[in-house]
Order: C-alpha cells, then structure tokens, then sequence
C-alpha cells in the first residue's frame, strides 16, 4: 500500500482564465468497471486510487455530496473553481491518497516479488492545458501512455530499514541512510567512470546496508515530466558516470538496481552508459538531458524521467534493446514533452530509429533497422493499418504498434537517409532546439525540418504521415546494349523509398553493378525511373531492392535475362 500526501503549486502560464482544474488519477485504470483496453486479471481490479482529504487554495473540499464540486470519471478527476483561477495566477492544491501496488496484471509498474516493486503514476497529477485542445482529458485505458507537464518535484519517501529506493531527480541525504562502506563506494561510482559495485551479495551478507531503522529518502528533480521510483531490500547495485557534455563537463549518473538471479543485468550498467555516451554524441548528438539514469529490474520494459522499468531477456540482443530503447525515451517524449496519447510516433518512433546503429554495435547478429523494415512490409497498406496522423488514442492493437514504431521508425531512417546524416542532424538539431519542452506538435517537426533543410518536403510528409498507402517498387523493363544494361522502374506504391538495382551475372552472389537512389528521387511526383548500370560481364539477373527498403511485394523485383528484349 502507498500512502501519500503532499501539495502541487500549479501555475497557469496561458492568457486563459481556467475554471476548472483536471487532476490524473491513473491508477483508476484497476478500478472496477472503469474502461481499458485489455482483459485485466481479476485480482488486480481494486477501488483505484483513494482519495482521502482535497484541500484547494486553504478551502477544504467536500469530497462527495450536493456540495462537492468534485467529479471524477475515468482517471480524471474534475475541479470546478468557485473563483476562476486568472492567467499568469497560481493555485495551490493539498492531497492525502492511497492506493494498492498491483500484484497481478503489473501494467508499466507493480509488485516483483514480496519486497521488489516499480511504483509509477502513484500521485494526483495535473493534467495538460494546451493551447491546442485545452485541458487534455483523455482516459488512460492501458494502451496509449502519457501526456505530462513539466514540473519542480521535491519528494520525500519512507520505508523500512534494508530497503534501498531509487527515484527521478537526486538523492539529497545519502548521508543519513547508507551504511559507512555503501556511501563510500556510492560517493565515489558519481565521478567515476568505472562500474562500481555499490550494493553487491557480499554487502547483504554483512548485515543491513542501511543505518538502523526506518528512511526517508528524499529526492529532487527540477523541470521533468514525471517522477517514479523503485525499492528492494535485496537487490544489486551498480553505478557509474560519464561525461555527457564536453563542452561545460556535466555528467550523469548512470546505474542499474536488479535481482541477483537476473544474469543479463550484470551488464546493464555499462550497456547504459554506452547508450547515453552514443546519444550524446552520435545520434541525436545532443548531450544527455537529465543528471540520472537507473535502470530497474522490473518487468516488460517503460520509460520515465531517469528511470527505467525493465524486464531480464534471455538475449544480449534482447537486454540491449529494451535497454537502448528505453533510454532513448529521455529525448522524445521527455525532453521534448510530445504527447504520447495523440502521437505515439513522435516518441516510440525515435527512440525505435535513434539507436540502429547502437543496437547494432553492442550485441552480435543484431540487425535491428532490417527487422522493422521487415516487419512494416508485412503490414504496410493492410486493412489494418493506419495513417500515422490518425490519433493514437483511436488505435488499437496491431494498428497502433505498426504506426507507433514500424512504420514512424523506418520513415525516420527514410528521411535520415534522404537527406544524409549531416543535413538531417542539422534539422534534427533546429526541431530540438526551437521545441524542447514546449509540446512540439508533427507540424512543429514537419515545419522545422523544411526550415531547416531550406527544403520543401511535403513530397515525403504527406504519403508517410497523412496517406493510406504501402511501399511498392517493380522492374518494368530492361535492355541490354553491350556492357551497358537499362533498367525502368515504376513506383507503384505511394510511400517514396528509395530505390537500389543489382545486375548480377551467371548467379553469382555479389553483383557486377550496383546503382542507388535515396527516395528524393521520387520528389518531382514522377511514378517511373529509368537507370543504366555498366557491366564486364554479361548479365543473367537484375534485383531491385534490399533488405533495407520496404517493400510490399517482392514478385516483380526480380528480372532474369531471357525476359530482357
């Protein structure tokens, strides 16, 4: 059980005079008869979040009644104001709560063994008032994720003696709960770069790694999304640093709290850090955002603000990925503040496309950009698939998996592609720059990137992120003149990809001549092409396409020589 209290200073920073205040009550999704996307175990299903006492602005609110100005439906909570609350004026809001850590049906956090658990959404949070819809009142229902406002937390935990808890933001008191030893090593992994085993099976064996008796930690965290925290009185602990920023020499601190038995994250402090250091200075370039980062031994796997919820894999492939991925998030949405319920793409697709080349480097056989190509061919134009500016929050199932990572992650490398690294990084940079923290929207993306490029790519955003579609490209002809083979392409798919012919000769396994086009050169609006490759050899075979171009159907990216004219 949570217990908490605690008061939100919310600050209306729009020209609007707000009546109302919406409060997000996410753990209502187990309340009974409350909607959700999926079949909840039944033993999971509870009174949601209770909420015990509602203090607004020093007037103490009737919680139900004919009185009460309270309405709660779905995980919102509505608050009518007696007195509106005036532009640029605050409001300050005191809580008392409680709800039960789930056991079974763990959605994104819960209960991993008797006294391991991922607490997350644990709070009344105020929701979203934008300048596009208002306040955002969607219901979180399991599927879509969040929407946050970015916010100063200061937050006090307390549990039992042993019990090491882990959180958004930095811990204030070190100093008043390790035990000598364990603060020691904890002092010094913050400026190492070293993996310092700061809680390891031998510490337990000497006794508590605590001082005697009860804790309270307290953590704070200044302009994040969120904060979720996690606790065990058993788990390892390593912990290191890096230097995210050259310039200015800020660091971050990077570690990972796991199960003894959970092989793979022996390694999940390293494979973080080489995740934060690619971030900062490959792909996006921009250095690490947030002062923490630990990675939790949880289950399945969910971002939050400097802290990560993910399950063991059987695979380094695996524990690589999940572990890239969802440090990835850091950026999209929080560094950015997208919003997840309306378009998923802005941040799963990212953090799908951001780290190929990383996945691919840290774990062996790993080919993480073929696989979502592969997997987006096999659903691209189905019935089932969406357009990505179709909201989120519509979808369902398989519809918002290919929209939220297949199809957005490819189309981001589509774009990396057409436009090379250094053009792209550059547009990348300017849609960073100009929109973090501020709730970009895809046309913020869309207009930043034509600003930055000094292009017009309506060409590419409106098949991509608007149509209904599918990739498709075919051979349509070839001659043969000497050593110099002609070959007509037609794009008979809408989606623009690029284009690669191969003239092979006498089956042999590497071609004699390769020819490749991004899919700019599909940019004029012309649906058929026309290339000429030359040979030493006579050709036998000519093949459109590669593993790393979608495509729909296969059948006719293949010509042999006897249907040459």
């Amino acid at each position: 059980m949570v217990k908490g209290s605690g008061a939100a200073v919310y600050h209306n920073n729009s020209p609007d005079e707000l009546n109302k205040i919406v409060v997000r009550f996410y753990h209502d999704i187990y309340k009974k008869g409350n909607a959700r996307d999926f079949q909840m175990n039944e033993k999971a299903i509870n009174e949601g979040m209770k909420l015990e006492r509602l203090v607004v602005n020093d007037e103490e609110m009737a919680l139900s009644g004919k009185e009460s100005r309270i309405r709660r439906t779905g995980t919102n909570m509505i608050i009518s104001l007696e007195n509106p609350l005036e532009s640029k004026q605050s409001i300050v809001l005191e809580f008392e709560w409680s709800f039960q850590i789930p056991k079974e049906g763990n959605l994104r956090m819960g209960t991993y063994d008797s006294t391991s658990f991922f607490v997350a959404y644990w709070y009344p949070e105020i929701a979203v008032y934008d300048d596009v819809d208002g306040w955002d009142t969607y219901n979180y229902t399991g599927q879509t994720e969040f929407y946050h406002d970015f916010s100063n937390y200061n937050v006090n935990i307390t549990v039992p003696e042993n019990f090491t808890v882990w959180a958004t933001g930095i811990l204030q008191n070190p100093e008043e709960i390790f035990r000598k030893d364990i603060l020691e090593k904890y002092s010094k992994a913050r400026t190492s770069e070293e993996i310092i085993n700061v809680i390891n099976a031998e510490d337990y064996e000497k006794g508590i790694v605590t001082l005697p008796g009860e804790h309270t930690f307290n953590f704070v965290a200044e302009n994040v999304e969120d904060l979720t925290f996690a606790l065990s009185d058993h788990y390892l602990w390593d912990l290191t640093s890096l230097v995210v920023d050259k310039e200015t020499g800020r660091r971050t601190v990077v570690g990972a709290a796991y199960k003894k038995e959970s092989e793979d994250f022996y390694e999940v402090a390293e494979i973080a850090k080489q995740s934060i250091k690619f971030y900062s200075e490959e792909m996006p370039g921009v250095p690490y955002p947030f002062p923490e980062l630990t990675v939790f031994n949880g289950q399945g796997g969910m971002e939050s603000p400097m802290m990560v919820n993910d399950g063991s894999s059987g695979s380094r492939k695996g524990t690589v990925g999940v572990t890239s991925h969802e440090i990835a998030h850091s950026y999209f949405p929080f560094y950015m503040g997208t919003n997840e319920r309306k378009y998923a793409w802005m941040d799963e697709g990212w953090a799908t496309m951001l780290p190929f080349e990383l996945q691919s480097g840290l774990a062996e056989n790993n080919d993480p950009l073929k696989r979502n190509i592969k997997s987006y061919s096999r659903f691209a134009g189905r019935e089932i698939e969406m357009p990505l500016m179709v909201l989120s929050v519509f979808l369902r199932g398989q519809s918002y998996r290919i929209a939220s990572y297949s199809r957005s992650g490819v189309g981001y490398y589509m774009l990396r592609q057409t436009l090379g690294d250094d053009l792209f990084k550059k547009a990348l940079h300017a849609y960073m720059k100009r929109w973090a923290g501020k709730h970009p929207l895809p046309y913020d993306y869309f207009f930043s990137f034509n600003d930055a490029t000094g292009e017009d790519l309506s060409w590419f955003w409106k098949p991509w992120y608007y149509e209904f579609g599918y990739p498709d490209l075919a051979i349509n002809n070839v001659k043969i003149d000497g050593n110099i083979v002609t070959v007509t392409i037609i794009k008979k798919g809408n989606i623009p990809v690029p284009v690669t012919v191969s003239a092979f000769a006498n089956d042999e396994d590497k071609p004699e001549a390769v020819i490749s086009e991004t899919a700019g050169v599909w940019a004029d609006g012309k649906t058929s092409l026309t290339l000429k490759l030359k040979t030493d050899k006579p050709i036998t075979k000519i093949v459109l396409g590669d593993d790393y171009i979608p495509d729909t159907d296969n059948s006719n990216n293949e010509y042999t020589i006897e249907q040459a004219n």
